[in-house]
């Protein structure tokens, strides 16, 4: 009978060890989980702003530049052509400047935060 106890104690104890463990591995997937949409949804409120204030900063730019130079599609040409320089050079070097960077960011973030 003794051997019977310590097998049911013993299987009890493995349930609750499986079932702390599943507990502990749900609660971190949904730290982790939130900290990552918290992380998403920050920036991309902050990029809709940065993109509404290049809109806007534009035809204002735009509209200036027509009444300096007295011509009045002139200004939007030369914002147009401005944005598609910036463009260009933004796809010429995504890898090197943006990729790689927010590769190594998000790298170093969740390394530090693994260690504390």
């Amino acid at each position: 009978m003794q051997l019977n106890e310590k097998l049911e104690a013993l299987t009890d104890s493995l349930k609750e060890y499986v079932d702390t463990n599943y507990e502990l591995i749900k609660l971190e997937v949904i730290d982790y989980s939130s900290e990552v949409i918290s992380e998403i949804i920050s920036k991309l409120i902050v990029g809709i702003m940065l993109v509404l204030f290049a809109i806007f900063g534009g035809f204002y730019l735009s509209y200036y530049l027509s009444d300096v130079i007295g011509i009045d599609y002139i200004g939007f040409a030369i914002v147009s052509g401005f944005y598609l320089i910036v463009a260009i050079f933004v796809h010429l070097t995504k890898k090197s400047l943006i990729e790689t960077k927010i590769c190594d960011s998000f790298i170093k973030q969740k390394l530090a935060k693994k260690s504390d």
